[in-house]
Parts: structure tokens; sequence; C-alpha cells
């Protein structure tokens, strides 16, 4: 009887284990998405535009123009992104190779593995597309 017992109560820790796990997994994977999403400058037009529409109440002729503003503002935030990205993966290079110059041989072997790889530091992993032109005018 006692080891029947103890058998549920390991199969329901387990069982515990592996839902949490599970959980953590899928709930980390949603928080990503929705920082991604967050981070979009398309999506935070999009957000914007509908808010401001749902709070203000832009006239026909008001529309389009407020949508120019925003649509010029995104654009400056995405040349901002890209390049602040650019200036990280310069950055990142640059201490890679100076933590390198300070290493001896065994330890550069060591650090190899921690270092990305030639083609990982690009804009295209950093979640980056090309900026672009505004709609409803010429950007500046």
């Amino acid at each position: 009887m006692k080891s029947k017992r103890w058998r549920i109560v390991a199969d329901l820790v387990i069982l515990a284990l592996i839902s949490a796990v599970v959980g953590g997994l899928v709930g980390r994977r949603w928080a990503r998405s929705e920082l991604e999403a967050r981070n979009n400058p398309q999506n935070w037009n999009e957000h914007v535009t509908q808010e401001f529409n749902r709070r203000v109440h832009p006239t026909p002729e008001q529309g389009p123009k407020v949508q120019a503003h925003l649509d010029r503002a995104v654009h400056e935030l995405q040349e901002i992104r890209r390049d602040t990205l650019a200036r990280s993966v310069e950055v990142i290079g640059r201490l890679i190779q100076s933590v390198e110059a300070e290493l001896t041989p065994e330890q550069r072997a060591a650090f190899d593995p921690m270092k990305p790889k030639p083609g990982e530091l690009d804009l295209d992993l950093l979640n980056t597309s090309p900026v672009p032109e505004p709609r409803n005018g010429s950007g500046r």
C-alpha cells in the first residue's frame, strides 16, 4: 500500500514538473513574440493610428496628414534602429577582437564556442528589415 501511495505521489510530482517546464517554455515563447511585436515600428504605427482615430476622431482631411506625420516618424525610428544595431554589431566585433588579443591559445580555444559565428552578427539576425519609404510624403 505504501509503495502505491509513493508511486502516485512521485507521478504527481513528475507531472507537476513537466507541466511547469512546458508552461515556462510556452510562456517564454509568447512573451518573446509580444516583445518582438511591440518593438516593430510598423506595429507601433498601426496601433497609434487606431488609438488616435478612436479617441480624436480626425476629419477626413486630417487623417491623411496625421498619417503622413506618423509614417515619417516611423521611418526615422527605423533608421535609428538600423543604425543602432549596426553600431552594436561593430562594438561586439571589436570586443571579441580585443578579448582574443588578451588570451592564451588555450583560452582562445575555450572562448571560440562563446563567440558568434561569422554570419550571426548581421542585421537580419537582429530582426531588422530594410527601411521602407514613408507613405504620403517624401520623408523629410
